[in-house]
């Protein structure tokens, strides 16, 4: 990736984007980059390391795995995305691991580079607060609908997160490619039958209809309304 793409990249970061020219072309400068293929591991779970990442090109998967190889997925990110920060400031083990899903380029700042930087830029500071702030509000939402809701109304939420994560035309949304029963099962911690009989029967009633190697939402309004109702909102 040459110079002028890798500042591109970059612009897409939320919390770079407001830097000035110089200030990103410094920042470009001094990031390490690396490639990775599709399946390696881009930072461990519990490892010590400590660099903060900006994703530049491809899709990455942050997960934890239990000793049995039971999957825990948090969330896939997309170019833009900022991983590892929780570490880059406490300077602890990471709390999950990451893997590249796809072909992918990650610039990274040491935990020190990282600090320089939120100290001499107060915006980027301030932009990292916001992320992360929205970050513990993401979880704790997903902690409340582990506590609260059934299987089924699980799989609902996860779905309307997808359909987000794909971006939203008339109260519709295209999953492509079309999730994996088991990937939306570790995503809610269930098992994929349940998934299966979920998203069968959310086709029955015309919420879902797969289109190819796709799944389409139909209705993400009324999706919305059922994961309400299942909340008391």
């Amino acid at each position: 990736m040459d110079q002028r793409r890798r500042l591109s990249a970059l612009k897409e970061v939320p919390i770079l984007a407001g830097l000035p020219q110089p200030t990103l072309e410094r920042v470009a400068r001094i990031c390490r980059w690396q490639d990775f293929e599709k399946g390696e591991q881009v930072l461990r779970y519990q490892d010590p390391s400590t660099e903060v990442c900006f994703l530049a090109a491809g899709k990455v998967r942050v997960a934890v795995y239990s000793m049995e190889g039971k999957a825990v997925l948090f969330t896939d990110l997309k170019p833009g995305a900022m991983f590892g920060e929780i570490a880059a400031i406490d300077r602890s083990h990471r709390s999950a691991g990451v893997e590249a899903i796809e072909s992918c380029t990650v610039a990274s700042l040491s935990a020190g580079q990282f600090e320089e930087l939120l100290l001499r830029e107060p915006k980027v500071a301030v932009a990292t607060l916001k992320h992360v702030t929205a970050e513990v509000r993401r979880l704790s939402e997903r902690v409340v609908e582990f506590s609260t809701l059934v299987v089924q109304n699980r799989i609902q939420a996860e779905l309307l997160r997808l359909a987000a994560e794909a971006g939203q035309h008339q109260d519709q949304a295209l999953l492509t490619p079309t999730p994996s029963l088991s990937e939306i099962a570790d995503r809610i911690s269930t098992h994929r039958e349940a998934v299966s009989r979920e998203l069968s029967r959310l086709a029955s009633i015309g919420l879902l209809r797969r289109e190819g190697n796709s799944l389409r939402i139909t209705d993400t309004d009324r999706l919305a309304e059922l994961v309400r109702e299942a909340k008391g909102e």
